[in-house]
């Protein structure tokens, strides 16, 4: 049994540092709490084991040269840390050719010597190529570690966009569910707010979704690594909303049997784009088996960035968006159409004139209902909306549709023309 991972327990505003140098000002900078950093021969390390879902993660940042060897006995003597992603292209700094991030956000694998090599040395030194084109053992112990560089993450403050954060976690993801019981350590430059953000998605892919972890990531996060662990969770919320809903319908996808009719609705709406893809990949999908559904999944969810705006957008169709008049509603579950064929000669119906649907500035009315969002079948001139809105404000305070009188809560418009129509319903007794 491999010796379970000591932390340091206690809230320690010095605690003796592991490589003789205070990171004391680090701790004050981000709220870092101290309890959960990890213990290494009696001394106290920058990387955290935090837990999400059921599942261990350590993050922390690149180690400096003075903690090498300490990351090192760290690695050797807890055998099930079983990988290292470096979620920052660039932290390591010396290789004997670049990084190729020409191709889609993924991880690339890397000598795990090399990576030693290059922390012991610093990031500001060189190494001889052949150092990180053969192993050079550093005493043995460490060919149980893969060490896994991410290529494709912008680095410092900026957001990280979704189809990024989404494969990051799901190569952490990917690893813990072929290693059961293993620890994935998750670590960046300054090891707070990234690897956090990565260990959520990919608690969240390993969850499936799970909506009560979701709702607590950010919380726990805080309350085990630090104060300022949650900001690209917090940046990233949308996002985060996504993932949870796209990994529910792939779970549901690899089950046996049909789901719940309001997930069924959901995968309708991913079908729009299954034939395109399955195509790419010369696929014929079965709809009717289970095998084909699994099947499905697969596809998807290697295309996520090419499936999750059509997700993300609720089923619009292309080039259109919706222009809400209230606060937005969660149109992860879908935009419903009418049919079409209710759809008699396109005429406005509050100033009876002709519409041509294509007009830029023919709009539709979306209310809602029990079961969602639900978009009208007829078009309307968005100034006589506009007219129709201010008439509704001043007697019920919100709009309404002139035939069912239903509430509307937004506008389904072309989407090149949401910045100029925009002005007209944002404040239209203004």
């Amino acid at each position: 049994m491999p010796a379970p991972i000591a932390l340091w327990g206690t809230e320690d505003p010095a605690p003796e540092w592991a490589g003789g140098v205070s990171a004391n000002a680090w701790v004050e900078a981000y709220g870092v709490n101290t309890s959960t950093l990890i213990r290494v021969d009696g001394q106290c390390t920058r990387f955290a084991l935090i837990e999400l879902g059921g599942h261990r993660f350590i993050v922390g940042p690149t180690a400096t040269p003075a903690e090498a060897p300490v990351l090192t006995r760290m690695l050797k003597t807890h055998p099930q840390i079983g990988a290292i992603f470096c979620v920052e292209p660039g932290t390591m700094q010396v290789r004997d050719t670049a990084l190729d991030t020409s191709d889609a956000p993924d991880y690339h694998e890397r000598p795990i010597d090399g990576y030693i090599l290059s922390v012991m040395r610093g990031a500001g030194e060189s190494a001889a190529p052949q150092a990180l084109a053969s192993p050079v053992g550093l005493d043995g112990g460490l060919s149980h570690v893969q060490f896994m560089e991410f290529a494709g993450m912008e680095r410092f403050d900026a957001q990280i966009p979704r189809e990024v954060l989404w494969r990051a976690g799901r190569g952490v993801a990917k690893f813990m569910r072929e290693n059961p019981g293993k620890i994935a350590l998750v670590c960046s430059e300054r090891g707070i707010a990234r690897p956090s953000a990565v260990a959520a998605s990919a608690a969240l892919q390993l969850q499936c979704g799970d909506a009560r972890l979701r709702n607590d990531l950010a919380t726990q996060v805080v309350a085990q690594r630090s104060e300022a662990s949650d900001h690209h969770i917090n940046l990233a919320s949308r996002s985060f909303d996504l993932m949870a809903e796209f990994t529910r319908l792939l779970d549901m996808l690899r089950r046996p049997g049909r789901g719940e009719p309001r997930w069924e609705r959901k995968v309708h709406l991913l079908r729009q784009r299954l034939p395109e893809l399955a195509a790419a990949q010369g696929a014929a999908i079965d709809w009717q088996t289970d095998a084909g559904r699994r099947q499905a999944a697969d596809i998807l969810e290697v295309n996520f960035d090419r499936v999750a705006p059509l997700l993300a957008s609720g089923g619009l169709p292309a080039g259109m968006a919706l222009l809400w008049l209230q606060d937005e509603i969660n149109a992860l579950s879908g935009v419903r159409f009418l049919s079409p064929g209710y759809v008699d000669g396109h005429i406005d119906r509050i100033s009876q004139d002709d519409i041509d649907p294509d007009s830029p500035d023919a709009v539709r009315l979306v209310s809602f209902d029990d079961y969602g969002l639900v978009c009208d079948n007829k078009y309307y001139d968005a100034a006589s909306v506009a007219g129709w809105y201010r008439a509704c404000l001043r007697k019920d305070g919100y709009l309404s549709n002139p035939i069912s009188r239903v509430p509307v809560v937004a506008l389904l418009i072309h989407e090149a023309e949401k910045a100029r129509l925009e002005p007209q319903f944002l404040h239209p007794l203004g």
